[in-house]
């Protein structure tokens, strides 16, 4: 039958199919399988994100330039001042004159303890009419030298309400020595003003003499505020040790100050004042902090008729300071 022959034929002469594998299964499966949308993110989240990058962002642009940051934000905050003109190049003027280091302040704030125990100190010498010494140590620019001139002015007038003799006041910046022999000189100038010293004798010699015999009742205390004392040091610590030596001698009516900015210097230079049980007082101005530089800026700028930083633009000023004094 020929119908059935062709069709043993052909199939005799079909291919047979090729196995698929496993792995083909799979990846056919998984290309037809729709895949699950991601997961977005929510308008407020992104948006929060990005405010707080540009928050970021700002904050340290701010600390990179705190004195464009004030004054961009300055504002009337109390009320009772208008606000200041940038563009005045007159007010520009005033600001930089207020806040300038070499402008000093009508009230030295900040150093209340510093100056009640220097005032104290004073106080107990005038009373009991007796020497001392005291040594005031601290970094720069942590007020000592503008510290010790209110307490002089304070010294004079209670000195006078209290109807003792007046206090002759010596005060030296030791740089302007030319050698640390001449500050000798510079007291022997206070304590006899009209006589000549003898050639035969230093004035240190001559000092001496003075301190160790008993003088007239009539002579009154002096005060002697050595500024940057550290500019003394020699080689063999002698100028140091003869001049806190006149203090302790007999009839000695010093009160001696030294101002310095080494904090270990009467036990670094000093060691035989206390061996000698004449080592003198120790008083330390410490850094400022973060308010208390805030506190002095405000009381700087409050002399102006206007206001010309915003409260939180002299905060952030104030912690740049102690970030700059950290680094330093």
């Amino acid at each position: 039958m020929p119908t059935i022959a062709g069709s043993e034929k052909s199939k005799s002469t079909e291919t047979p199919q090729k196995r698929k594998l496993r792995s083909e299964e799979l990846n056919l499966v998984s290309e037809n399988t729709i895949s699950t949308p991601k997961k977005l993110k929510s308008r407020r989240c992104c948006f929060q994100s990005q405010h707080a990058r540009e928050v970021k962002q700002d904050y340290n642009e701010n600390l990179a330039n705190p004195v464009n940051f004030a004054m961009e934000n300055s504002s009337d905050c109390s009320g009772s001042k208008p606000k200041w003109n940038l563009k005045d190049e007159e007010q520009m003027r005033a600001v930089k004159e207020a806040l300038h280091v070499s402008k000093a302040p009508s009230t030295v704030v900040c150093r209340e303890d510093e100056q009640r125990h220097v005032f104290e100190f004073l106080k107990g010498c005038l009373d009991q009419q007796k020497a001392g010494s005291l040594y005031i140590c601290g970094c720069p620019g942590t007020g000592k030298s503008l510290s010790m001139e209110k307490v002089v002015k304070q010294v004079g007038d209670w000195s006078k309400q209290a109807g003792l003799p007046p206090v002759d006041t010596l005060s030296v910046n030791c740089t302007s020595l030319t050698k640390a022999t001449d500050i000798f000189s510079k007291i022997l100038e206070i304590v006899e003003p009209l006589k000549k010293n003898n050639c035969h004798s230093s004035p240190l010699q001559h000092l001496q003499s003075l301190f160790s015999q008993k003088q007239e009742s009539s002579s009154r205390m002096m005060l002697i505020i050595a500024d940057e004392m550290d500019f003394l040091i020699t080689k063999d610590r002698g100028v140091l040790h003869d001049l806190f030596m006149l203090t302790t001698l007999p009839f000695s009516r010093c009160i001696l100050i030294g101002v310095a900015n080494a904090i270990d210097l009467a036990d670094r230079f000093l060691p035989k004042l206390k061996s000698l049980n004449c080592k003198p007082m120790v008083l330390t101005f410490r850094a400022y902090s973060k308010d208390q530089i805030l506190r002095i800026l405000q009381e700087r700028l409050m002399v102006l008729p206007y206001v010309a930083f915003q409260s939180n633009a002299l905060e952030l000023c104030a912690r740049v300071s102690i970030r700059l004094l950290l680094v330093a």
